[in-house]
């Protein structure tokens, strides 16, 4: 992790799902101003104070929403993880803390009867 550029600045570390979506790129609220972000380490200048931050991946739907509040009031603000979910159907993470992509299971709940049926179909046409 890279010290911020400024004592004041907010640092969001943005990440993606494994073969996740290569087009799009993560948004973030700040205070409700709208402040594009990347993949990966973002340095977002910021003057102290007490800051909402809430974030999502515009898709179909904007998905993986997730907020929390930074206080750099006093002291460089902590570093924010975002980890966008699997599935759209799931919210984001985030933390102070590095987070893990959530919404496997559900992303897992919603394949496993595609591909069943798929095995299906197939088998059905070779030994039908």
């Amino acid at each position: 992790m890279q010290p911020a550029s400024s004592p004041t600045a907010l640092v969001i570390d943005a990440k993606k799902p494994p073969m996740g979506p290569m087009l799009v790129t993560p948004n973030a609220r700040i205070n409700g101003h709208p402040v594009p972000l990347r993949w990966g380490h973002n340095e977002i200048p910021a003057p102290p104070g007490v800051h909402h931050i809430q974030i999502s991946v515009p898709w179909i739907w904007e998905q993986g929403r997730a907020q929390i509040t930074v206080d750099n009031r006093y002291h460089p603000a902590p570093p924010v993880y975002y980890a966008s979910p699997f599935s759209s159907f799931s919210k984001g993470a985030i933390d102070h803390r590095p987070v893990k992509n959530p919404g496997l299971l559900g992303l897992l709940l919603i394949l496993t009867p595609v591909l069943v049926l798929v095995l299906a179909v197939v088998a059905f046409a070779l030994f039908g």
